[in-house]
């Protein structure tokens, strides 16, 4: 009789088979399992917080270094959501803008200018004379990765990559709209005479 007792309170406080299921792609901050491996708001908003202030700082550097420091970005961030499984389109669609804009930059690179260093990151100069190029490119490469993010999600990553996608029309619209730097500013930094980033002051 014991025996029985025992059973009956044992299956009384054992779960059931979705018990400790998270909700796929919430969007809500309840209390879903928070997995790269589905879509959820915490791993967006680190997406879109990477490609918002890293895009920003790149701004920052001389046009001809921008591209690099862009594509590695772009890298960064689809490195966080890198196997996760309702994030691989998003993931395809940043890698691509990696990719590409890393072709860009390794087929104008310059070899007179030096790297710069910001923070742990070393980052390379285009050629002055190829920046409205890969400029070019680095939008149309944006373009098609935001075009990718809003075509065809399923309904639970929808709202998730409409964010990725509006933060990378905002890239594309920094970018656009960012002044160029003067020819003699771009020589000046070739030549290691135009501090970039606070690096050391030897030389």
């Amino acid at each position: 009789m014991r025996f029985l007792i025992l059973l009956l309170t044992l299956a009384t406080f054992v779960p059931g088979p979705g018990a400790h299921a998270g909700n796929r792609g919430d969007g809500g901050g309840g209390g879903g399992r928070d997995s790269s491996n589905t879509v959820n708001n915490r791993t967006t908003r680190e997406v879109v917080r990477l490609l918002e202030s890293g895009v920003g700082e790149c701004l920052q550097l001389f046009e001809a270094y921008r591209f690099d420091c862009i594509r590695k970005t772009y890298g960064f961030a689809a490195r966080k959501i890198k196997g996760g499984i309702d994030y691989q389109p998003a993931y395809e669609a940043l890698r691509s803008v990696e990719k590409r804009v890393e072709a860009a930059v390794n087929a104008n690179a310059d070899p007179t200018a030096k790297r710069i260093r910001k923070g742990l990151v070393r980052y390379s100069a285009v050629k002055p004379a190829a920046i409205a190029a890969v400029k070019r490119e680095t939008i149309r490469a944006m373009e098609d990765a935001s075009t990718v993010l809003l075509r065809s999600p399923a309904p639970h990553q929808k709202p998730h990559f409409q964010k990725i996608a509006a933060v990378i029309d905002s890239n594309k619209v920094l970018l656009r709209s960012a002044l160029l730097r003067g020819p003699v500013q771009l020589y000046r930094l070739a030549l290691g005479l135009w501090p970039v980033a606070p690096l050391s002051h030897r030389g």
